[in-house]
C-alpha cells in the first residue's frame, strides 16, 4: 500500500496468561514489540483488542452489519526469521452467518477455521463476515467467488461476474496459466473508494451504480459497472506484482519500508494491461480504450511535474511524496500515470523493432516465467528481459523515459498504429487519440493486433 500505518497503537487490553489462567508479565518494548516473561511456560495465551472503525482496505471495520479484518492490524504473531503455519478460527455472532477469505480451509474441516502456510500468507488475506452474498464461477477448473456486501441496490452481481468470468478467462490466455487454487473478489459497498492486491484475492471499496452522464442524465442502462476497471487493475496484480515484481517487493521485512524505483512498472504497466485485457475480453470497446489512453496522456502531458521529477524518483521517494501514489503534488509525477504511458509506448517499441513479430504481450510472459518465483527482479534484469525479446538494445529509451525528465516520444506509436492526436474536450484536450482517417491497411493491420492479441 506505500503507507506506513501505526496498527500496534490501536491495541487495547493486552494480556498474557498461561494456559491455566496465570497471569504474565508484559511489556511494550517498542512500537510494535511487546516481550511476555513466561516464567517458563511453554504455551503463552494472548488476548486483546484492536480498533475496527475505519473504512479503508488497509484497516478493520466492525458494525452490526459486518465485519472486515485485514491481517496486518489484526494479528500480532512472534518476532521470528521462520515460517510457520498459523490458525485462525472465527467466532460468530447468529447475524453473520458466512465469512469469506482467500485462506485455506484449515485441516479437520471445522467451520470458519483456516490455516495459512505463514505469517506473510496470514496478513495477506483479508477476512470478511456478515450475510454476504457470493456468486461462484470456475475457469480451468478453479472456484472464483464475487462476494458483495452492504449497500448493493442497483448493483447487477450477475452481469459483474459474469463480466469478471470473462477477464479471468482473458488473463488465462494472456498468462498461461491461473497460479492459484481458489480466487476471491472481496467487494464492499460502503462510502470510500479504492481496492487493494492480494495474493489469491483482493479486497475492494466498490460502488453500485453507474454514474449520470455529464449532463446529468442517467447512465445508459447497458453501461457498464463503473467497478470493473478497479476489479480489473488488482486481478492483474496477482501476477505482475503477486508473483512478478521487483525485487525489493517480497519476502517482506516488516520492520523496514522497502524502496524500489520500479513501481512504474508495478503500478503503471499493470494499469496499462488491465485496461488492454477488458478491450481484448470484449468487456469495452476499441474506442472506449482509445478514450481512456488519451484521457490518461493528457493528464500526463499538462502535468508540471513530468518535467520536475522523473517516474524512477517518484517511486522511490513514494513513502514521503503522495498518499500510495496517487495524489501526486504539482512537483511530483504519478508513476501510474506515467507509467501507464510507458506500457504503451514500450510495447509499440517492441512491436516495431521486431517487424510486429514480438510485443510487450511476450516480454511480460518472459519476464513472468523468470521472476515471479521467491525472488524478484532487479531493474537491470527488467530492461535485459525486455531487450531479448524486443532483439535490440533498450538502454537509451530506459535511461530517458524512466530515468530522467526527458519529454516523451509518441512518434513511434502514432506511425505503428496509424493514430494521431486531435484538438477534444475533457482532460485529454490536445492529446485526444484516434486512428487516422488514412490509416493504412498495414497499420489497422497492427492496430487489430495489438488490440485483439491475436
Amino acid at each position: 500500500y506505500y503507507v506506513v500505518e501505526d496498527y500496534a497503537a490501536k491495541v487495547r487490553g493486552l494480556a498474557a496468561t498461561t494456559p491455566d489462567g496465570r497471569p504474565l508479565a508484559v511489556e511494550k518494548t517498542t512500537a510494535n514489540h511487546w516481550t511476555v516473561q513466561t516464567d517458563g511456560a511453554r504455551e503463552v495465551r494472548l488476548t486483546y483488542s484492536v480498533f475496527c472503525h475505519e473504512r479503508t482496505v488497509t484497516t478493520n471495520w466492525v458494525d452490526t452489519d459486518y465485519g472486515v479484518f485485514n491481517g496486518a492490524p489484526t494479528f500480532i504473531t512472534l518476532a521470528e526469521t521462520g515460517r510457520r503455519p498459523h490458525e485462525v478460527r472465527m467466532d460468530m455472532p447468529p447475524s453473520w452467518p458466512v465469512v469469506m477469505t482467500g485462506l485455506d480451509q484449515a485441516p479437520g474441516g471445522a467451520a470458519n477455521t483456516f490455516r495459512a502456510p505463514d505469517y506473510e500468507t496470514l496478513v495477506d488475506s483479508p477476512i470478511v463476515a456478515g450475510p454476504l452474498t457470493v456468486r461462484r464461477f470456475e475457469v480451468a477448473g478453479r472456484p472464483h467467488f464475487v462476494v458483495s456486501v452492504g449497500d448493493t441496490d442497483g448493483w447487477d452481481g450477475d452481469r459483474a461476474a459474469s463480466d469478471l468470468r470473462r477477464f479471468v478467462e482473458e488473463n488465462r490466455r494472456f498468462w498461461g496459466e491461473l497460479p492459484y487454487r481458489k480466487y476471491v473478489f472481496l467487494l464492499l459497498f460502503r462510502p470510500g473508494g479504492g481496492g487493494l492486491e492480494h495474493k489469491n484475492s483482493n479486497l475492494s471499496t466498490v460502488v453500485a451504480r453507474p454514474r449520470p452522464r455529464p449532463d446529468g442524465a442517467p447512465a445508459p442502462a447497458d453501461a457498464p459497472w463503473p467497478s470493473l476497471g478497479l476489479q480489473a487493475h488488482e486481478y492483474v496484480h496477482l501476477f505482475n506484482v503477486k508473483r512478478l515484481r521487483p525485487v525489493e517487493l517480497g519476502p517482506f521485512d516488516f520492520e523496514t519500508a522497502p524502496t524500489t524505483g520500479s513501481l512504474w512498472m508495478a503500478e503503471g504497466v499493470t494499469s496499462y494491461y488491465s485496461g488492454l485485457l477488458l478491450t481484448r475480453a470484449g468487456l469495452q470497446t476499441p474506442e472506449t480504450y482509445l478514450v481512456s489512453l488519451s484521457s490518461l496522456i493528457g493528464g500526463l502531458q499538462t502535468s508540471p511535474g513530468r518535467r520536475l521529477q522523473s517516474v524512477e524518483q517518484s517511486s522511490l521517494e513514494v513513502w514521503t511524496n503522495s498518499l500510495s501514489g496517487v495524489n501526486a503534488g504539482p512537483g511530483t509525477v504519478s508513476y501510474y500515470n506515467k507509467g501507464q504511458v510507458l506500457g504503451l509506448l514500450l510495447d509499440a517499441r517492441i512491436r516495431r523493432a521486431t517487424g510486429g513479430r514480438r510485443s510487450l504481450d511476450d516480454a511480460m510472459r518472459l519476464a513472468y516465467r523468470r521472476y515471479s518465483g521467491e525472488r524478484g527482479f532487479s531493474p537491470g534484469q527488467l530492461r535485459q528481459t525486455f531487450e531479448t525479446v524486443a532483439g535490440v538494445s533498450l538502454a537509451d529509451w530506459f535511461r530517458s523515459a524512466v530515468s530522467s525528465t526527458d519529454e516523451l516520444d509518441y512518434t513511434e506509436l502514432l506511425d505503428w498504429f496509424g493514430l494521431r492526436f486531435v484538438s477534444g474536450t475533457g482532460p485529454a484536450g490536445a492529446w485526444t487519440l484516434e486512428r487516422r482517417p488514412d490509416q493504412t491497411t498495414a497499420q489497422r493491420a497492427r492496430f487489430d493486433a495489438w488490440i485483439t492479441g491475436r
